[in-house]
């Protein structure tokens, strides 16, 4: 992959003279804007045309529109229509870096030159409320590469070459997590901490770093590396091979306990929550029905403990007693969590308690699934195993995805009715396959094709032409 395009800029307010960039009065009480960057690659095939922007940028929060926080939104448009945007939350009176993944299919050139990064105070309603700055145009950089709509499958031969793959969906990243490829409780955890740092979860064995995790992480250079578990699950040979590839500078850190327990409650206290204060519980026995409740934490900005059937850990109840939220979420049914154990983590902080529980993890899947909105698009992993589904959860969180998992040979009935809902009335849906066909089989794909009746024709949204510019009025 050829390095993408990138730019720099500093906020209005150190541009006096700029000439490429459109300047607003900006009033007094907006969050303040430091420096911030793009990165833009558009890869074309003779299908469609895929654009991805890394917009990296530092605010300070001065308004609180919602619980202690200031609400931001930066965008990207193109032709006068808005493509796609992303709202963060900085806490008042606080500096913080923030990184939004932008994605849209269809080629940019077709009108305006280039794209519109925008970013923008927001109010409570996560609207624009004040216009903090702005690049147009902006040019990504061309070349070939994945450009897929309806259904698309990323899959390796094996787990730890999926997760590579899935890692190849960023085209930048800061910061990459690792955890071990031979047991789940680590990936668990660690994949709303890689969605939250803005990377990919990559896989290692125990005792050596595959080619495959190291070959992304000399393509990332990533600033900070963080491993997460013990020397049981990563060996320290592991940690000296990945501060060997880590850039100048670089920092490699193990976030870890004495068993699984502790190494969660120290991946938790590493989340950033945001105004709406969420916990997940999962249980630290199994995996199938904490997958996409590892996703859902996630998207919520939330933490995940583990807990044993019939007890919460000293560890974990310590951690939930010191935390902050005001509801708590668990998944599978009283043989996986007992009510007493769920009651309990609910009890620390005075919160209202909700289980998914189906009558097998399909069905709890499905009702996890059904708190995600319909973003036009979904990730389906095997429900028979844990790395694919949980090394899919940075790469879901960038577009909003939702991860639904499937039998080996087809989707059951309530799953797949989940992943129309998410996909249906979207001018480019796109359910991606994760797993090779040992995985899911090409049955699945073949389920999941009927819902689009086959291939759709590529189409381009509505174009605004006639116009210098690409930001357009908004509604």
């Amino acid at each position: 992959m050829t390095a993408p395009h990138r730019t720099s800029w500093r906020p209005l307010a150190a541009l006096a003279g700029a000439t490429a960039l459109v300047a607003t009065a900006t009033p007094a009480l907006a969050a303040t804007l430091g420096d911030w960057d793009t990165t833009g690659i558009q890869f074309v095939n003779v299908d469609c045309a895929r654009n991805e922007y890394v917009v990296q940028a530092t605010f300070t929060g001065t308004t609180d529109d919602v619980g202690g926080f200031d609400k931001v939104r930066v965008e990207v448009w193109d032709d006068g229509v808005l493509k796609d945007h992303e709202i963060h939350e900085v806490p008042v009176g606080t500096t913080v870096e923030t990184t939004s993944f932008l994605t849209f299919l269809g080629t940019y050139g077709s009108g305006a030159p280039g794209v519109g990064v925008v970013l923008s105070d927001a109010d409570a309603g996560g609207e624009v409320s004040a216009q903090l700055d702005v690049v147009d145009p902006f040019f990504p950089e061309d070349q070939a590469g994945p450009c897929t709509f309806d259904v698309e499958r990323i899959g390796g031969a094996e787990r730890i070459a999926t997760a590579a793959l899935l890692a190849q969906r960023f085209i930048m990243a800061d910061a990459v997590v690792i955890a071990t490829s031979t047991d789940f409780p680590d990936a668990l955890t660690a994949a709303p901490l890689a969605d939250q740092l803005g990377g990919p979860l990559l896989l290692t064995r125990p005792d050596s770093l595959p080619a495959l995790t190291a070959a992304e992480i000399t393509r990332l250079q990533p600033s900070s590396i963080v491993v997460v578990g013990g020397t049981g699950a990563v060996h320290e040979d592991v940690l000296t091979e990945l501060e060997a590839l880590a850039p100048a500078g670089g920092t490699v850190t193990r976030l870890s306990g004495a068993n699984r327990y502790e190494t969660a409650v120290a991946v938790a206290a590493e989340i950033t929550q945001d105004s709406t204060a969420q916990m997940f519980l999962a249980t630290g026995e199994d995996f199938p029905d904490a997958l996409v409740l590892s996703a859902l934490a996630a998207r919520e900005s939330a933490p995940l403990v583990l807990a044993r059937p019939d007890h919460l850990p000293a560890t974990t109840q310590a951690f939930l007693g010191s935390a902050t939220y005001d509801d708590l979420y668990a998944a599978g049914g009283p043989a996986v969590l007992s009510d007493q154990v769920v009651n309990d983590a609910a009890a620390l902080d005075g919160a209202t308690a909700t289980r998914y529980a189906g009558a097998d993890r399909y069905a709890t899947a499905a009702q996890v699934l059904q708190q995600f909105p319909a973003e036009g698009t979904v990730m389906v992993a095997t429900g028979e195993k844990f790395p694919d589904a949980l090394t899919a959860v940075p790469v879901a969180g960038r577009s909003g995805a939702g991860i639904a998992l499937s039998q080996t040979d087809h989707v059951p009935a309530g799953v797949m009715t989940e992943v129309e809902r998410l996909t249906t009335g979207f001018s480019f849906p796109l359910v991606t396959i994760v797993g090779g066909e040992a995985a899911l089989s090409a049955d699945v794909h073949t389920q999941l094709l009927g819902l689009f009746g086959g291939a759709a024709a590529d189409q381009d949204a509505p174009q605004v032409h006639g116009s210098d510019g690409n930001i357009g009025p908004r509604d």
